[in-house]
């Protein structure tokens, strides 16, 4: 029966005009293995109308290109002029790709109060499929709660989806127009009319209505969204039905249960319990994830109660599988019997399985190596990797019983395999930096990237025995001159075979010719021999001697704060990038239409888009970084000036011409995805040359090429080590073919390396 698909225009050609009878419809999809996939399409009909009982199998696009008619293996009267439907099919696809599958049904039922005329509307679905080989197989969410339900004029109405997803997927949820012909939004279609709030939970799904204003049907759609690994890999619409009355009754109330983990391998004991207002007999259930696991789900006792007082004993007894990085939400429904109309109250709780602790972390200095222990991790067998962090700065937290990873400020520096015991960190090979305290957690990996509870902090302190550079900065004296500041402490850890006075050489490298620039003892100078905005790269350095000519060492180098920019229809977008030893806090950004400037915003960021200019006008921008280091004998904080920068914004359109952009971020983690950093967009035949350089956090060169593509993996040119997670900083020039000849551009920008 599989065609190319004319088969929706020639249904609606052939159904008689009675054919009105949809009221909630959503398709659900899993997979099979490979490419093929079983869909399931779930429909609820106006049960009198004679159209139900003919439509044995209704046509479904698949997405690429074909189509069947999917057969209806279920046809079952619920009573209240209800009739549920349920069609399955499987379907292949040939290759990967984002496929929408989609059925379109003439009619939906007589009288929906917000689908203007909805007896000649059609019902229109689609859930989407993203087939991703890096990814792995995709479940499309189960909903396991009907999407009809009843409210009350004047009464608060809530409904869960009840959605749980088999891959643990993360899900968000959002209300979207109902559709119609073709999968438009219906015309006039409006979402239902309410007293106060009408929204839908982003995290949990709750559907809040509060309160209905007027009696009537009512359709509303849900798009569910399924994410893994920040990536979109499905979604489903359900567009549902509410039936609301006029009615004196009161809902039901829920005793609340909180949020709560457990640790796996323990007993989880919960009792479930509800009565109602009025005096009416109430139902008692429960659905969620925890229910529908292939194996050691969890138990209601009984599975329904129902009374005035009705309660469940919710037991789950959880094992290492049940460890995830997603909690486990459950729905409590509580349904009275209340006349004319039985109302319905929801209650969402998530229960969150967390792991252990890895135990016994220790380190210790090997040479300029940190060298880390801990005990075997034998808590749970599906372990998947042991996680390394580290962060500058000691935070000797305890972590909540419920907490999990580490908090904002570390960064993973390694995932090692499930038995390893050691891990030395080299820090890329970059040496670390001196007077700071560096601070390891480690975490067990379960599936799904879930982290275990953390482990105990360790500490270790590296020696301050060389200067330290505390300033590169334009003179802010004369932001106009483009004048360098430049700055410098003597280290606090001198050995004592070093004879004072001490002197200092400082070296300048600026567009690629290296200079020294002052011999001396002072720890200050004034470069005024170079304009910063006319600086293509500017960095600085200073050695250290004692009194007999001895190397006492050199410090690391630190970058000027280099200021670029584009600009388009009023916008002016500013860019800048900062290679310096200390860490960075933030940076503020000043705007001047004449001579006085002006903040105008404050970012840890190293970009800022303005939005509030004219076309046509000239404006200055300047950039001030503040930032210090972990010792407490420098001055904190550090202060550095960019260059003025003069933008235009305007809205004259640019001749179309090469493009070459580059990303600003990328996870060379292994997992097939965003695992090279390559340009996000390029016209390879006008390309005719790149040079890059990709330099660390301290000014250090860790990859250069000459490749159009550039194709960094994330590890170092010369030792192939991986680069630690963290802000690395590029200079691209770029030669292009255009028109009018050759044309040379340089980028340079921040990459965002995260594993």
């Amino acid at each position: 029966m599989r065609r190319l698909f004319l088969l929706g225009l020639l249904l609606c050609c052939v159904l008689p005009l009675w054919a009105t009878h949809q009221r909630a419809a959503e398709i659900t999809y899993r997979c099979l293995g490979g490419n093929t996939y079983e869909f399931t399409l779930t429909c609820y009909t106006y049960s009198p109308s004679p159209a139900g009982m003919e439509r044995d199998s209704l046509a479904v696009l698949w997405g690429d290109g074909f189509g069947d008619m999917m057969p209806r293996l279920v046809y079952q009267d619920l009573g209240e002029n209800y009739t549920l439907n349920i069609y399955k099919m499987t379907h292949t696809y040939a290759a990967a790709g984002t496929y929408s599958i989609s059925m379109e049904d003439p009619n939906r039922n007589y009288g929906v109060v917000n689908v203007p005329n909805s007896v000649s509307i059609p019902m229109y679905i689609e859930s989407e499929l993203v087939i991703n080989p890096f990814l792995g197989p995709n479940n499309s969410v189960q909903l396991l709660n009907a999407p009809v339900d009843q409210g009350c004029v004047g009464k608060p109405f809530y409904h869960n989806p009840g959605a749980y997803d088999p891959d643990g997927d993360s899900l968000s949820y959002r209300l979207v127009p109902c559709k119609g012909t073709g999968g438009e939004d219906i015309p006039g279609y409006q979402y239902p009319r309410t007293s106060s709030v009408f929204d839908i939970d982003p995290v949990t799904g709750l559907l809040q209505w509060e309160a209905p204003v007027q009696q009537g049907e009512y359709n509303v759609a849900i798009l569910i969204e399924e994410w893994r690994q920040g990536v979109k890999v499905g979604s489903v619409i359900r567009d549902m039905q509410v039936l609301v009355n006029a009615c004196d009754n009161q809902l039901p109330v829920i005793a609340a249960i909180d949020d709560t983990c457990v640790m796996a391998g323990s007993r989880l004991e919960l009792l479930f319990a509800a009565m109602d207002p009025d005096g009416d007999q109430v139902t008692l259930e429960a659905t969620g994830a925890p229910f529908e696991l292939p194996y050691d789900t969890a138990v209601l006792t009984p599975p329904t109660a129902y009374g005035y007082q009705p309660s469940l004993s919710f037991v789950w007894n959880t094992n290492c599988s049940h460890v995830r990085r997603q909690p486990y939400q459950v729905t409590i429904r509580a349904k009275d019997n209340g006349i004319p109309v039985s109302l319905t109250n929801v209650h969402t709780f998530s229960i969150h399985v967390i792991a252990p602790a890895v135990e016994g972390l220790q380190a210790e200095w090997n040479g300029g190596t940190a060298h880390l222990t801990w005990s075997p991790y034998s808590a749970c067998p599906n372990v998947t990797a042991i996680r390394v962090y580290r962060k500058t700065g000691a935070n000797p937290y305890e972590p909540d019983f419920c907490e999990t990873g580490v908090r904002p400020g570390y960064r993973k520096v390694a995932d090692l395999a499930p038995g390893a015991t050691a891990f030395d960190d080299t820090n890329g090979g970059v040496e670390f930096s001196q007077g700071v305290d560096y601070c390891y957690r480690v975490v067990a990996v379960y599936p799904g990237d879930a982290e275990s509870q953390p482990s105990g902090e360790v500490c270790l302190h590296t020696r301050n025995d060389q200067p330290l550079m505390t300033m590169v900065s334009n003179d802010s004296l004369d932001l106009a001159s483009g004048r360098m500041r430049v700055r410098w402490v003597a280290p606090k850890d001198i050995e004592p075979y070093y004879t004072s006075p001490y002197s200092y050489r400082l070296i300048r490298y600026y567009n690629g010719v290296t200079n020294t620039l002052y011999d001396g003892m002072e720890t200050a100078f004034l470069d005024q021999e170079i304009d910063l905005s006319e600086a293509a790269s500017l960095r600085y350095e200073v050695e250290m001697r004692d009194a007999n000519e001895q190397q006492m060492g050199k410090s690391a180098p630190a970058d000027a704060l280099l200021l670029s920019g584009t600009v388009g229809d009023r916008v002016a977008s500013l860019h800048w990038a900062e290679a310096v030893p200390w860490v960075l806090d933030s940076t503020e950004v000043f705007r001047s239409e004449d001579t006085v400037f002006v903040k105008v915003a404050v970012t840890t960021e190293a970009y800022y888009r303005d939005t509030l200019v004219e076309n046509d006008v000239t404006y200055r921008y300047y950039v001030r970084s503040f930032g210090h280091y972990a010792l407490e004998t420098v001055p904190r904080p550090l202060v550095n000036y960019s260059a003025i920068l003069p933008l235009k914004p305007t809205a004259e359109e640019e001749p179309e011409g090469p493009e070459y952009e580059l990303p600003n971020a990328f996870t060379p983690n292994g997992d097939g995805v965003n695992d090279v950093f390559v340009p996000m967009r390029i016209t390879p035949d006008l390309i005719t040359k790149v040079n890059m350089h990709i330099f660390n956090r301290w000014g250090r060169p860790v990859y250069d090429t000459e490749d159009v593509f550039i194709n960094w993996d994330g590890r170092a040119q010369g030792t192939r080590m991986e680069c630690p997670t963290g802000t690395y900083f590029y200079v691209c020039d770029v030669e292009m073919k255009t028109p009018e000849g050759p044309v040379n551009k340089r980028l340079q920008g921040i990459i965002t390396l995260l594993r």
